[in-house]
């Protein structure tokens, strides 16, 4: 089995997220790759390989070369949906370990306005059936919801409880988008305005702009950097679908098979872990990826949460940065889910800072539950 941890993630950048109106989508991408080389103590010249597009979206590694001015010797692309820069950790590091590159960056980037309800198509590419009939992600995540309610009991105020606690640890984030609203209760949950029935306003993510990256290089480089070395112990992805109307399961997805490989490939127990990050496009996701996942069995996701059991200070928190719900959903917003954790183990968090944080697991699901990856991270 590929060694993972010869490799390390040594710089996280995120630049303010919101409207963002007034700046490119390039001039975020800019931002962000620099920010991120600045963080690990990195130049320019360092890289020499890169997962995702270029800046100015083009799907080629010369477009990168064309902006930065260095010569690539790596690239690879990745498709799982909003996850899919955060996905490209696993592959960066197998590059790196098997030496294909010693410097990977991995960035993510829009800007510009947006409009609301844009970029609502059901998956990677639309369905020749339900698509062409106006269904998008939040009518088949909350299929997901009405059928995890029908099979096991789970309420509405459950689903709450997700985005109460994503709330709660956006307010301790100065960076996040929702942070200055407030906290929010269950029952504010529960009366905001009906989206897709079972989700209300507040269990849909936000719709902003934004940017970030992460720097990835050899264990035995990082050793010389400014940062501490955040190594990938476990790695898993998950894919059995592609059309949801072919889903084996509406309560259960690729999270499983992801889940059990990386944890296989780490070596250690979920009770192991001390905090994480949950892919959180609707309050939905948490419950079944935390099922998925292995931290309870399957149907349990609701009492798991209950009681503020994953905000901080509870048994698993989850989502300290706000997550898609309260942080941010701009680009690609995996990404931000693995600066967050990074930020954790290095001690960083401030006052969202988890105590005694040692391990920290990452679960990423793009489109509507099609693609999935699980990641575990340590301190070196």
């Amino acid at each position: 089995m590929s060694d993972l941890r010869r490799a390390a993630i040594v710089g996280i950048y995120m630049t303010e997220q919101g409207k963002l109106s007034d700046r490119t989508a390039g001039s975020v991408y800019a931002e962000s790759v620099l920010g991120a080389l600045a963080d690990a103590g990195l130049g320019v010249k360092d890289i020499d390989g890169i997962i995702g597009t270029g800046p100015e979206g083009a799907g080629i590694a010369g477009d990168f070369s064309d902006n930065f001015g260095v010569t690539l010797r790596f690239q690879a692309q990745t498709g799982v949906g909003a996850s899919s820069s955060s996905s490209g950790i696993g592959i960066a590091a197998m590059a790196i370990e098997r030496g294909y590159a010693d410097v990977v960056i991995i960035p993510t980037a829009s800007g510009g306005a947006i409009r609301p309800g844009s970029g609502t198509g059901g998956g990677p590419t639309p369905s020749s059936f339900e698509h062409i009939w106006g269904s998008n992600p939040a009518a088949v995540y909350a299929m997901a919801a009405r059928r995890h309610m029908y099979e096991y009991g789970t309420t509405p105020a459950q689903l709450a409880e997700v985005a109460v606690a994503a709330r709660k640890h956006a307010t301790l984030n100065p960076a996040s988008v929702m942070g200055e609203r407030g906290l929010i209760s269950v029952e504010d949950v529960l009366e905001s305005r009906m989206i897709a029935d079972p989700l209300h306003l507040y269990d849909c993510c936000l719709v902003n702009a934004g940017g970030g990256a992460i720097v990835m290089t050899t264990m035995e480089r990082a050793q010389d950097l400014r940062t501490t070395p955040i190594v990938l112990m476990g790695w898993g992805e998950g894919f059995t679908f592609h059309d949801i109307m072919t889903a084996p399961s509406m309560t259960s997805f690729g999270g499983v098979v992801a889940a059990t490989t990386a944890f296989a490939h780490a070596g250690i127990s979920r009770d192991d872990i001390d905090v994480a990050g949950i892919s959180d496009h609707f309050s939905i996701n948490v419950l079944i990826e935390l099922e998925d996942a292995g931290f309870c069995g399957k149907g349990e996701g609701g009492d798991f949460i209950a009681g503020g059991a994953i905000q901080l200070g509870g048994r698993l928190p989850v989502n300290t940065d706000g997550g898609f719900l309260s942080n941010s959903h701009g680009g690609g917003c995996g990404l931000y889910t693995v600066v967050e954790l990074v930020r954790q183990l290095r001690g960083e968090a401030g006052e969202r800072q988890v105590e005694n944080c040692n391990l920290a697991y990452a679960h990423g699901t793009g489109g509507t539950f099609q693609g999935q990856y699980a990641a575990i991270f340590g301190r070196r």
